[in-house]
Formats: C-alpha cells, sequence, structure tokens
C-alpha cells in the first residue's frame, strides 16, 4: 500500500460531507443565533405591548376618572344650587314640582328623579320613567325615607355623598342616589335631597369611552358593587379582593379570555374605576410583528444558506477535489502529477506540501526495492539459523529421550545378563525358570526400546497407550526393575488414584524420570532400599524418592551427569522445581512438587 493509498473511498464522499457539514454547522450556529433573537424579540414586544396597554389604560383611567368627577360635580352643584331655592326651604310642594321635573327633564339621560325627604318622614318626588304617573311615583304603604340607605348616606355624610347601589322602593330596579342634607338658614335640618341614577344610566358615562382593542370599562363600589360598565359583574368574580391599592394592574380570566385589568381610585366619590383589555388583542401587534420576523429570518436563513454553499464550493471543495484528482492520478501510476498552486491560503501551503511528500515518495521508491531485498536475504539467512537451532534441539530431545528411555532398558537387559550368566553355573530346575524369566525379561525390554525409538525418532507423545492407572502401573515397573538386583523396593501413593487423571505428556515425562532415577540407583548407588511417596496436598502433588545407598557428596560434584540433567529439566518443563538431598554414607533423596493444573493439561480440563 503507497502513500496515497485510502483516498479512493474518500474522493467520492468526502467533498460532500464537508460541504455539507459546513454549511449546516453554519446554519445551526445561525437557527441558534435567531432563536436567541426571537426568544428575546417575543419577550421585549410582549412586555412593550403590555406596558403600552398600561399607559392607554391610564390614559383612559385618568380621563374617564375626570369625567365622572365632574358629572358628579356638576351633580352636587344642582343639588346644592336645589337646596337653596325658596320652595325647598320653605317644603312647597307646587314650586318643588315644577322645578323638580324641569332639571330631571333637561337630564333624563343620567337622572330618573329629584326628591325631598323630610325631617317629619314626608317625601316629596318627582322624575320620568314608566312607573311615574303624571311625574309622580307610588310608593308601598308605611314608606318612611328616614330610613332608606340614601337618607342615613346623607347624615352620615353630613355633606353632599353618592350612596351604594341598592334598590328602588318606587320601582324594581337598582340605582345609585346623590344626597345632600337641606338646611334652613339657623342650620336646622329640614331634610335630604336626593337625585336617582339608574345603573342601567350610569352606562352612558362609559359608552362614550373610545377603548381601543375590544377593551370594557367598569365602575365599582368601594365595597365591590358593581355600578356600571359594559361587562357582566358576575363574570369577573372577587373584584372587592383586588383593590390592595389606589390603583393597579392584575390579570383575570373574563368569559374565557385572559383581560389585562387596569383599576384606579375616583376620589372622593371611593369607587374603582377599571379597564380591561384582552390579552390576545394587546399581543396581536406583537404577535404580527414576530410572525413578519420569522418569515424574514427564513427568508435570510434560505439566502445565507445559498451564499455559503457558494462560498464554501469556491474557496473549500473545489481546492480540495483538485488535490483529489491529482492524487487520484499519482495512485493510478502517474508519477508526474502535481497540484497547481495558485495561492497562499492554507490549500496552496497543503499542496506544496503534498507535491514534496509526492517527490519523497518517488526517492524513497527507488531504493525501496533495494532495501526489500537486502531484507528478503536478512530473513532467508535468520530462517536458516532458526532451521539449524530446531534441528540441534531436537537432536538434544532425541539424545535426552533415548538416554532416559533406551539407556534404561539397556540397563534393565544388562542386569538381567548378568544374573542369567550367573543362573547358568548352577543347576536345578529353579535356575532353568529363572532363567526364563529373565531372558523373559530382556525380550520385554528390547520390545518396549523399539517402542520408544520409533516414540522418540517420530516425535510422538510417550505417554500414548498407558493404562489410566498410572500409579500402579509406574509402582510395578520400577519394583520388577530393583527386584532383579534384590532391591527392596517401597511405595505410598495417596491417594492410590491421584496419578489416574494426568495427560498423556504428564505421565510421559513422570515416566522418564523414574526410570532415570531407577537407573541411577541400579548403576550406582549400591542401595538395599528405596521408597517412593506420592501425597495429594491441596492443588499440588508432592513426589520424594530417595534410597538408602553410599549417596554423593554435592560440594565435589557440583556437575551432575546428563541423566540428572534430563531429570531437572523435565520437571522444571512440568512447572515444578527439583530438591536433591544427598551426602556419602547416607543414601540420595530426590523431592520435588507439582500443580494438578500443569499435570492434566489442556485436554483433561473440564
Amino acid at each position: 500500500m503507497n502513500a496515497f493509498s485510502g483516498w479512493k473511498n474518500w474522493k467520492i464522499v468526502k467533498p460532500l460531507r464537508i460541504n455539507t457539514k459546513f454549511t449546516l454547522s453554519i446554519l445551526l450556529v445561525t437557527l441558534s443565533f435567531l432563536c436567541a433573537i426571537f426568544l428575546v424579540s417575543r419577550d421585549m414586544l410582549n412586555t412593550f405591548s403590555v406596558q403600552t396597554a398600561e399607559e392607554v389604560a391610564s390614559v383612559i383611567l385618568e380621563g374617564t376618572n375626570a369625567r365622572i368627577k365632574d358629572f358628579f360635580d356638576q351633580m352636587e352643584a344642582l343639588s346644592r344650587s336645589l337646596a337653596y331655592t325658596q320652595a325647598v326651604q320653605t317644603i312647597d310642594p307646587r314650586g318643588m314640582r315644577d322645578l323638580f321635573i324641569g332639571s330631571v327633564l333637561s337630564r333624563k339621560r343620567y337622572l330618573r328623579a329629584i326628591y325631598l325627604g323630610t325631617e317629619d318622614g314626608r317625601m316629596f318626588e318627582w322624575g320620568v320613567g314608566p312607573e311615574f304617573i303624571d311625574y309622580t311615583p307610588t310608593f308601598p304603604p308605611g314608606y318612611d325615607p328616614r330610613k332608606r340607605p340614601w337618607y342615613q348616606t346623607a347624615l352620615e355624610k353630613n355633606g353632599f355623598a353618592v350612596s351604594e347601589p341598592y334598590r328602588y322602593a318606587s320601582v324594581d330596579a337598582e340605582g345609585i342616589t346623590c344626597v345632600l342634607p337641606v338646611r334652613d338658614i339657623e342650620g336646622k335640618l329640614l331634610g335630604v335631597l336626593g337625585l336617582d341614577i339608574l345603573l342601567d344610566n350610569m352606562k352612558s358615562l362609559l359608552e362614550d369611552l373610545n377603548i381601543p382593542k375590544e377593551g370594557k370599562a367598569l365602575l365599582v363600589s368601594a365595597k365591590g358593587r358593581f355600578i356600571a360598565g359594559s361587562l357582566d359583574p358576575g363574570k369577573v368574580p372577587g373584584l372587592e379582593n383586588r383593590f390592595n391599592h389606589e390603583e393597579g394592574v392584575f390579570r383575570v380570566r373574563i368569559e374565557g379570555s385572559e383581560m389585562l385589568v387596569s383599576y384606579r381610585l375616583s376620589k372622593p366619590l371611593g369607587w374603582h374605576l377599571l379597564v380591561a383589555l384582552p390579552y390576545t388583542q394587546i399581543l396581536f401587534n406583537a404577535r404580527w410583528l414576530l410572525t413578519l420576523i420569522t418569515i424574514i429570518e427564513f427568508l435570510l436563513m434560505g439566502m445565507l444558506t445559498i451564499v455559503i454553499s457558494i462560498i464554501t464550493n469556491r474557496f473549500i471543495t473545489s481546492p480540495l477535489h483538485r488535490i483529489i484528482d491529482v492524487v487520484n492520478r499519482i495512485e493510478g501510476g502517474d508519477r508526474t502529477a502535481r497540484i497547481r498552486v495558485a495561492s497562499e491560503d492554507e490549500f496552496g501551503i497543503l499542496g506544496r506540501e503534498l507535491n514534496k511528500l509526492v517527490e519523497a515518495v518517488d526517492q524513497y521508491s527507488s531504493s525501496l526495492e533495494q532495501r526489500v531485498r537486502e531484507r528478503t536475504e536478512e530473513v532467508r539467512a535468520l530462517q536458516q539459523e532458526i532451521t539449524r537451532l530446531r534441528v540441534l534441539e531436537e537432536r538434544k530431545r532425541i539424545y535426552r529421550d533415548m538416554h532416559d528411555s533406551i539407556g534404561a532398558k539397556l540397563t534393565n537387559i544388562f542386569f538381567c545378563a548378568n544374573v542369567a550368566n550367573k543362573l547358568m553355573e548352577r543347576e536345578g530346575s529353579q535356575a532353568v525358570e529363572k532363567l526364563k524369566e529373565l531372558f523373559n525379561d530382556v525380550e520385554t525390554n528390547c520390545l518396549d526400546a523399539m517402542k520408544h525409538v520409533k516414540s522418540i525418532v517420530g516425535g510422538l507423545d510417550e505417554g500414548e497407550g498407558l493404562d489410566k492407572d498410572f500409579g500402579a502401573f509406574l509402582s510395578e515397573s520400577i519394583r520388577k526393575r530393583l527386584e532383579m538386583k534384590g532391591i527392596e523396593f517401597f511405595c505410598r501413593i495417596d491417594p492410590p488414584q491421584v496419578l489416574s487423571m494426568l495427560s498423556s505428556t504428564a505421565i510421559g515425562e513422570l515416566e522418564k524420570v523414574f526410570e532415570e532415577m531407577v537407573s541411577n540407583v541400579l548403576k550406582h548407588s549400591g542401595a538395599k532400599m528405596v521408597e517412593l511417596e506420592v501425597i495429594e496436598k491441596g492443588d499440588s502433588i508432592h513426589f520424594r524418592f530417595s534410597d538408602n545407598g553410599r549417596g554423593i557428596d554435592l560440594k565435589e560434584t557440583p556437575n551432575h551427569g546428563t541423566g540428572l540433567q534430563n531429570i531437572r529439566f523435565r520437571i522444571e518443563t512440568l512447572g515444578g522445581r527439583l530438591s536433591m538431598d544427598s551426602s556419602l554414607g547416607h543414601g540420595t533423596q530426590f523431592v520435588f512438587q507439582l500443580s494438578k493444573g500443569n499435570l492434566r493439561g489442556k485436554e483433561d480440563t473440564p
């Protein structure tokens, strides 16, 4: 693979992906900013719209309050002018009749009636309406003006006042009364002068208000009673709990719509004037403006997308295409292809560096084949050396195996031959039988030696075909070899089946270890007794092989023979460590321990 491999797949999708990713990244950032601007603009416009509505409501409240104050100032002026007339001061019914009727007719849009309730309980009233007959009303039996709310209000205020809304006695309707105590020149109370105004007539004060955005106006008494307005008071619950200050703003749902209500206390009447503006109408212009801004933003985003795509194609995608085209030509074998550098920007730098890379690759390619040939020769020489070392190692293996296995069999044959020579000097049937047994052992050892030669030379597993009860096999084979020289043998395997689950490789190695140990006893020790102890302790098996022969001096003989080296090699191969204890006249002892996991091997692992 050359320096330009891997660009082939890249050239198909990479420019489009860079262009798309770059454009989408810019659009995502722009969209994020636009969304932030949209949210901020929406909040600002909504806040501005609400503030504007509150200002408009405040202006309306101020104008309406002035209008109401002017109206009741007129009612107070009318009351006082009537109270000082001769007809009222003298309580002249005929004079009061013409005076009161004329005043009501000139103001019948607002006024229902004008009357005087005297201190002695008489009632003089004239007005207009279907309940009046010849401008005179009809009162229920026992009617006493002094017990009526308007009369009590005048006495409480001791001056001009406006009563709370109440139901009239002469007509089934609610209204308010402008009242003024009437006194003579000496200040004696003559009675109370009243000017009745129906609540329905109070609407005319609010109907002339030009409230924008479909707004509504209400007049509410100090106790929260509805006085006048274009809204049903039953649909504005809890008004009496809303007026914590002389003026303010609160939100309430009226007729299923959210309304912004501004209120102001109208002095000196103690009434509250309310202006309710629908939130939908307040925010209509803001929402319309937001919609227009959103449309413009999307149009600008579309234009931005087109501009970014053109800029990206001009300054990013096209230079990349040119570079990739040159790379594809070089990959196809055109070593003369070079990138034309026409700018000093990053792509120009990339083009120059890529041209340098191509030239460096050409230079390296000229010497690469020679280096490959040199490395090939070195690898071939290394392989030959490895082969030689493997052959040498195989020879060492064959030598070890032949020394341990074939040597043990030849030792047995040697001792059988010696015993047979001695028996031939004797006479008798027992000697003949013993001689036959020895010749059978020679034959058996020769056959075993031939099998081991085939196994060693062929590199087969020496333990294949052995009985599963390796402990019994090992004990019996050692015993037979030692008996030929009259050596007692004691064997302890605890538990007896501890060696029955070993792998074939471990069996083969342990068999060679003990064959070599027995051969050393037969050839060198001069022992009369040999002991073998195999004990299972936890996850390991402990081995001890000892004789009571002449022993050796380990200090004078630090380097042992080939047999002992082979024994140590095989035990260490199985993962153990051999410990040898011997001294002159005290025999020799071999001790080692092996892990059961290493002895079972992979093929026996559950």
